[in-house]
């Protein structure tokens, strides 16, 4: 299978997507969104509880990443909608590069 065909069968958003990948089309990924990582020691980490602040050395409006079963596909900026938080998504990975980080 051709990368350069499957990268441009997969970004139709479902249209003209092969038969042979239609049947994964519709299989359930775990989507999240990473804020941060921060390392810490174990006895920090036990100190940890309610109303501790973990620091994320990550400015607040700084780009957060989004995940699909763990892989970076998107980057995005936190969002507030309705009293609820969301994220808009403000770049994408390219459907070559995603595919490539699978393997």
């Amino acid at each position: 299978m051709n990368e350069d065909n499957l990268e441009a069968d997969v970004d139709t958003g479902g249209e003209g997507v092969r038969p042979n990948l239609e049947v994964i089309m519709h299989v359930p990924l775990e989507i999240s969104v990473e804020l941060g990582r921060v390392n810490m020691p174990l006895h920090a980490v036990t100190r940890l509880g309610r109303g501790t602040v973990v620091d994320l050395k990550k400015e607040a409006n700084a780009e957060v990443n989004i995940l699909a079963n763990g892989q970076v596909f998107a980057r995005g900026e936190v969002v507030t909608a309705d009293g609820k938080l969301g994220v808009r998504i403000v770049d994408v990975i390219p459907p070559g590069e995603r595919v490539r980080s699978l393997g």
